[in-house]
């Protein structure tokens, strides 16, 4: 798995990363904060060498890391059938600003774009949706870089997320987990992101939602997991799984790492112009499709657990996490501050 470009990618690399802001027509993009050999260190890829099917980029939920979700999930199948694939890991697994997790994703789709030449299908489940469409909105090399995005359970809407950290017991006092402020209906954040055109760029996108979704609440009248509800827009696709499949069991959890349908919907949006289209991919034959588990070859437990601890003690920012505590929600960055409207000149070709 590589996990660093050659010197002279690399280079490249650096110098899309910014120190100063990047330009494109008089269009300045927002400066990445961050060290661009963090960066590069948390976007892990196979070879780029199957340039006849979509190349992919997996982003990770909360409380994970991207080579943790999907490396025994996602992953193995889309390699099995062809696709180049790309996961990026951002810090602290999830519990800090997403302003700043967002910087990582910025970083792969351009790096992916530059070495494959290829526009990119992002799939993400939970914060993993989010963190993209920041991206997406506010860097037009990230926008230009993505062809489809697939969101599984992605709070588009914002969620009573307040409430996540006393679920989960994460909470140890009067402070939360910055991300949890962000992910609330009433944030900046998501008035920032959802501020103008919700659906920015030449990309066409897919959200795949449950009604058993323990997290990502309402489901109506407006569904928060959705996008431009209602709006008419051909880019657009908004999946309730149970609209097709009533009664169907899939979770928050198992929507991002083991269904079969979320699966089979996000195969059928890569794979033909346009969003998913649950006709096409199968209609009422969706219900019949198994958890992705049957499909892998899991190894043994203690083989699993021990590659588990593995990992954990020797990927860097992946073991125990800072729980980024704060009284409140982190301000805006000057670029999403109120009045700023986002650069919207592409940057790659």
């Amino acid at each position: 798995m590589r996990q660093v470009a050659g010197a002279a990618l690399f280079a490249s690399v650096l110098a899309l990363s910014g120190c100063g802001g990047d330009q494109a027509a008089g269009c300045t993009e927002p400066t990445l904060q961050t060290d661009p050999r963090e960066l590069e260190a948390a976007l892990r890829c196979g070879a780029f060498d199957n340039p006849e099917h979509p190349l992919v980029l997996l982003v990770h939920g909360t409380f994970t890391a991207g080579f943790e979700q999907y490396d025994w999930t996602w992953r193995p199948i889309l390699e099995a059938e062809g696709h180049d694939v790309c996961t990026v890991t951002y810090p602290d697994r999830g519990f800090g600003d997403m302003q700043r997790s967002a910087e990582y994703v910025v970083h792969a789709l351009r790096r992916m774009h530059a070495e494959s030449s290829r526009r990119v299908a992002v799939i993400g489940h939970s914060q993993g949706v989010l963190v993209p469409r920041w991206a997406i909105r506010w860097w037009p090399s990230a926008r230009a870089a993505v062809d489809d995005f697939i969101m599984l359970a992605g709070p588009n809407q914002g969620t009573g997320a307040a409430a996540i950290g006393d679920l989960l017991g994460v909470i140890p006092g009067p402070t939360t987990p910055e991300v949890f402020f962000q992910f609330a209906s009433d944030s900046a954040f998501i008035a920032a992101l959802n501020s103008g055109d919700e659906t920015p760029g030449d990309i066409d996108y897919t959200a795949v939602y449950t009604r058993y979704d323990e997290l990502v609440q309402p489901v109506t009248p407006v569904p928060t997991a959705a996008i431009a509800f209602g709006a008419g827009n051909p880019r657009v696709t908004n999946v309730l799984i149970q609209d097709v499949c009533p009664g169907r069991l899939v979770d928050h959890v198992t929507i991002g790492l083991l269904d079969g349908m979320s699966f089979a919907l996000a195969r059928d949006a890569m794979q033909h112009p346009g969003p998913a289209d649950v006709a096409r991919a199968g209609g009422a034959d969706l219900c019949a499709a198994l958890p992705l588990v049957p499909r892998l070859e899991i190894a043994p437990l203690p083989a699993l657990l021990g590659g588990l601890v593995t990992t954990v003690l020797q990927e860097p920012g992946n073991g125990l996490p800072a729980l980024n505590l704060a009284a409140g929600e982190p301000a805006l960055r000057g670029y999403a501050s109120d009045g700023a409207a986002p650069c919207s000149t592409p940057m790659l070709q």
